[in-house]
């Protein structure tokens, strides 16, 4: 998802104007069902502490739009697919890699119609999650959730503006952009192992 936030960050910037203290890309977790008994999901750890693969959660960027801008952002999301409809990691396999997104209201959102010509352009559909559901690995899809039902969960701070491993590294400002939002409060501290 690092490489995901990182796009997600650019297109803030090119799309919408955002100067650093306003960008709202966020990696986390979204699409389980449930939290650890203190409201918790975390990154795989050593102290198994909310586990969001256990949870049934995937990998996920989070941000605010404006609604008029969701297809737009849909149009830039379906852009970072291949050709032939798969993500970029496909070494990454199972629920915590599947390929997903999250509207307020979910399919109801009133953008809806403009995400699914985007997914449809880029010959992939879109289907309702469930919550906890499985890989889209070579299904040319992408689970879809009402993010009411199905919120989304901030990752570790250590995981915000983090280099990917396919790409070159994204340098310096952009990994210090992580101590900035949270010097400013735009990051908060999840409760699960971290650096902070």
């Amino acid at each position: 998802y690092w490489h995901i936030q990182h796009e997600f960050v650019v297109a803030e910037r090119k799309l919408l104007n955002r100067a650093d203290n306003e960008l709202t890309s966020r990696t986390g977790y979204a699409g389980g069902t449930a939290t650890d008994k203190e409201g918790r999901v975390c990154y795989h750890n050593f102290k198994g502490v909310g586990d969001y693969g256990k949870l049934g959660h995937g990998e996920v960027v989070g941000m605010q739009i404006p609604q008029g801008q969701i297809g737009t952002f849909a149009k830039e999301y379906f852009d970072l697919f291949t050709a032939n409809g798969e993500r970029v990691d496909p070494m990454d396999r199972g629920g915590e890699y599947r390929s997903l997104l999250g509207l307020p209201g979910g399919s109801k959102n009133a953008a809806y119609p403009a995400v699914e010509a985007a997914a449809t352009a880029k010959g992939m559909t879109l289907e309702l999650g469930q919550g906890n559901d499985g890989d889209t690995l070579g299904l040319k899809k992408v689970w879809v959730y009402d993010t009411a039902k199905f919120p989304f969960y901030q990752a570790e701070v250590y995981h915000q503006f983090h280099d990917d491993f396919q790409s070159k590294a994204y340098g310096k400002k952009y990994n210090q952009l992580a101590d900035q939002a949270f010097d400013e409060g735009r990051l908060k501290v999840t409760g699960c192992p971290d650096r902070v």
